[in-house]
């Protein structure tokens, strides 16, 4: 009997900060956050497992430790896809964004 919890690639992981939003990438170094500037991102970044997504937290030259313990890490359905829509997002009870917003 196999009593490994099932796999499912169709569920990944998002992370979420209650005052910065969803997080949805990086670039050029930078965190990007749906509260914060969208900057015209209408999907988020997702990771394969917990594990995954807290080894890149942790690899975050910032080690705000404070701000790191209040993400929350959140399945999310994707259908497979290695990004969340928007109303993916919110289908998982995260805040949706309006990605042109500024």
């Amino acid at each position: 009997m196999n009593l490994a919890p099932a796999y499912d690639s169709h569920i990944r992981y998002v992370l979420f900060h209650p005052d910065e939003g969803v997080y949805l990438g990086h670039c050029l170094g930078l965190g990007v956050w749906s509260k914060v500037d969208p900057v015209g991102q209408p999907e988020a970044a997702t990771f394969a497992s917990e594990s995954e997504a807290r080894e890149h937290i942790h690899s975050w030259d910032s080690q705000d430790l404070q701000f790191n313990r209040t993400i929350v890490i959140t399945p999310v359905y994707t259908g497979g896809a290695h990004y969340a829509t928007i109303a993916q997002i919110q289908a998982a009870g995260l805040p949706g964004w309006d990605p042109n917003a500024e």
